[in-house]
């Protein structure tokens, strides 16, 4: 009986003693899926999300990734003005604009310690963007509404080296923080102006682009969740 108690003993100290083993190791063992946030609380608005980041973790120290950022912003002012007659009518000025961004990458992690994981990659940047207005416009002569619309866009091409950091608070849970050098190619698109007024023509005109090399910052708080 009394080997059964230490027995017994033994095996219950073995096992709390390997729980708190793995309860010491907060981040990624391998093969664990990853959601992450980008918050941005020194932007614009008190809280806002810059971006969402996926990762899978093929082992303890290497993941794929991929960054998705989408926006859409429409706004509309109505302004009214006389008629010929004198009564009011509605003309509106509208704009739209449309951002998507995608990054896919790959991450290599140090060993660091149980709770912090700094890592290494590279990321391929790819963005396109494209902003139009429709502005309206009361001629009092032929009493009617013309519509004046203007469009343009960017399409954007990088390569970056990024250097991060994954600190856990909790275990599966972590805040974090990002930098990166690279390179970055951006064209704007022709930029196009149409109306329905007769007699203006349709206009189409080119714009340049940029090249750009050196330090970035992401300019978030990193926070996600292993699961």
């Amino acid at each position: 009986m009394k080997n059964l108690f230490l027995t017994a003993v033994a095996a219950i100290a073995f096992t709390f003693g390997v729980q708190a083993q793995d309860g010491g190791i907060m981040k990624q063992q391998g093969g664990e899926n990853n959601i992450e946030l980008q918050l941005a609380p020194l932007g614009g608005s008190p809280i806002s999300i810059g971006g969402i980041k996926y990762r899978k973790f093929t082992t303890a120290t290497t993941a794929i990734r991929a960054d998705v950022f989408l926006g859409f912003n429409n706004s509309t002012d109505v302004t009214e003005v006389p008629d010929v007659n004198g009564d009011p009518i509605e003309v509106k000025d509208k704009t739209s604009e449309f951002n998507i961004t995608v990054s896919p990458g790959i991450e290599m992690h140090l060993e660091g310690t149980n709770r912090l994981s700094p890592y290494y990659g590279g990321v391929v940047n790819i963005g396109f963007s494209r902003m139009s207005s429709d502005d309206e416009t009361y001629d009092p002569v032929e009493d009617e509404i013309y519509t004046e619309t203007t469009t343009d866009g960017s399409l954007t091409l990088g390569l970056n080296g990024v250097f991060g950091f994954d600190y856990y608070f909790a275990k599966n849970i972590y805040i974090g923080g990002e930098l990166g050098f690279g390179l970055q190619f951006e064209t704007m698109l022709d930029t196009k102006f149409e109306s329905t007024q007769d007699g203006v023509d349709s206009a189409e005109s080119p714009n340049g682009s940029s090249f750009n090399l050196g330090p970035n910052v992401v300019g978030q708080i990193r926070t996600g969740v292993l699961f």
